[in-house]
């Protein structure tokens, strides 16, 4: 039974009961009760048609769907509030228009890119993955510079130290291993300590954003705060929380460590909106980059499969390189996904 609402502070009508065993909350933008009322026979005739109909699947069913596997994503508040009860199949390059309109009136083309149609490419390609839906090509608009945000290595240092105050003692080795081995966050909360060598140095990342596994050699200083954990060679997470279990793995901006990550980043005179816990991702890129020009190395360290490495290299200067090596991010050494050792010439080998 579905029955006409009205929100607080609203000057929209809703639709709210249950339907099947469901609850269901519909809003179209209905000015009056009355209007509500007359949608209900097409509504309920919508809600109970084959699941199969992908025709009738809404941006609300699409986006829970998403959050399922995604409970930390970003931005999805404002897009439930203006697409609730839009149908998928009307979402089209000019409705995008009109909700870039609508949510971000005064935003540069590349804050539309990242909070809008990049949210929900996501949310309608996981629908998609169910065969809720088919995903429309949208186009986003051009123009505007990414922005690349990246610690200095003090900064660094000082929000480590910071985490160190923490109750959870895994928060700081895990910072560490952030900045010194540059994994997205997803691959590092599932990270196994059965798969972590501190002998041999190296540690396999199962769990990875392009789905290859994929192995990284670790530096001297994230050695040497691995060494500190009981779970290294244990079975199960190895950084795991307070409690003793492992992060939930539900995306990759660093949801999981948010509030200890935030509150180490203003005790360092940061701004925790800037800088997330994925930003020690891009500052280990501008550092390696910096200190050993090595582009090979960092596309596969980094696990790109893409270009996106490129950016980091216009980044960091010589200068910035020598500054993360004074702070004891030695990127230098040679192994197996570290380059060829230079071949002397045969008079000094003779």
């Amino acid at each position: 039974m579905l029955e006409a609402k009205r929100r607080p502070k609203s000057p929209y009508w809703i639709l709210r009961g249950t339907v099947d065993g469901r609850r269901v909350e519909i809003s179209r933008k209905w000015t009056t009760a009355a209007a509500a009322r007359r949608a209900i026979p097409g509504l309920l005739a919508e809600l109970c048609a084959d699941p199969s109909d992908q025709s009738g699947l809404t941006f609300d069913r699409a986006l829970a769907v998403y959050l399922e596997t995604r409970p930390d994503a970003r931005f999805t508040a404002p897009l439930l509030r203006y697409f609730a009860g839009t149908l998928v199949a009307d979402i089209n390059n000019a409705e995008m228009r009109r909700a870039a309109a609508a949510l971000y009136p005064a935003a540069a083309p590349a804050t539309i890119r990242r909070q809008l149609y990049t949210p929900v490419k996501a949310i309608l390609n996981a629908a998609a993955a169910d065969d809720l839906c088919h995903v429309p090509k949208l186009t986003a608009p051009s123009g505007g510079n990414r922005r690349t945000v990246f610690f200095l290595p003090d900064q660094a240092d000082a929000l480590i130290t910071s985490l160190a105050g923490e109750r959870n003692g895994f928060l700081a080795p895990m910072a560490t291993f952030l900045f010194g081995q540059g994994c997205r966050m997803g691959e590092t909360v599932t990270l196994d300590g059965r798969d972590v060598s501190l002998e041999h140095r190296f540690a396999i990342l199962r769990d990875t954003k392009n789905g290859e596994e994929r192995r990284v050699s670790l530096v001297p200083r994230v050695v040497a705060a691995l060494s500190t954990l009981p779970t290294v060679g244990q079975p199960g997470p190895l950084f795991r929380r307070i409690d003793g279990f492992g992060f939930r793995h539900g995306g990759a901006n660093g949801g999981q460590i948010k509030k200890p990550f935030a509150r180490a980043t203003e005790a360092a005179g940061l701004d925790p909106e800037r800088y997330t816990p994925h930003v020690c991702r891009h500052s280990w890129a501008t550092w390696f980059y910096a200190q050993t020009k090595d582009v090979r190395r960092l596309q596969d360290e980094g696990g790109w499969k893409s270009g996106e490495w490129q950016r980091y290299t216009r980044l960091g200067t010589p200068d910035l390189g020598q500054s993360a090596l004074r702070a004891g991010w030695d990127f230098s050494e040679l192994g197996e996904n570290r380059g060829k050792m230079p071949q002397e010439p045969a008079a000094a080998r003779a």
